[in-house]
């Protein structure tokens, strides 16, 4: 019986029945439509986001590869930065005019040392005082003119090797006995 009164009551309001459910259909497709946008707003976010994230890795990837070719690029400038590029010989002499001819043959003699480590060199400092200490130079055979070296001071500046020198007149008649 209460089913046969339920049947008869949707019977007599078979509009409001139809109104209800019209209204319910397009209350659902209204919220539906509005939160549709909302979600398809987010998922265009999202994927800018990910845009955003992935060219910021790339660009991580790339300052990466910077870093690393730039500490190559540095390892290799201080490799270079510690080698001798340059020796310049500075000559303290009575007589002026063998200054040159002295500070051209000790140059010309410590060429080996040109591209060596200022390290190995500053480490064994005797190394240089060997080779130079009382080395004996002819400036002029004709006229029987040589000279003795000591060596006074070794610097290192940048890529340069500098040494200072000083001569003795140490000529005598043996000139001959003695290798350029």
């Amino acid at each position: 019986m209460m089913m046969r009164g339920v049947v008869q009551g949707l019977k007599k309001n078979r509009r409001a029945l139809v109104m209800f459910l019209l209204g319910f259909l397009i209350g659902n497709g209204l919220f539906l439509l509005i939160y549709g946008e909302k979600i398809d707003g987010m998922l265009s976010e999202r994927n800018a986001m990910y845009y955003a994230n992935n060219q910021k890795y790339k660009e991580i990837l790339k300052l990466q590869e910077e870093i690393v070719r730039l500490a190559r690029k540095g390892e290799r400038y201080r490799e270079n930065q510690d080698r001798i590029q340059k020796i310049v010989v500075e000559v303290d002499s009575e007589q002026s005019v063998i200054t040159d001819l002295v500070k051209e043959q000790i140059e010309k003699k410590l060429t080996p040392f040109l591209g060596k480590s200022m390290q190995w060199i500053s480490n064994n400092p005797d190394l240089i005082e060997v080779i130079l200490e009382k080395e004996q130079i002819v400036i002029d055979e004709s006229q029987k003119l040589k000279v003795e070296v000591h060596l006074k001071y070794v610097s290192f500046y940048d890529e340069t090797l500098k040494i200072w020198i000083q001569t003795k007149d140490i000529s005598s008649d043996d000139v001959s006995n003695i290798v350029k």
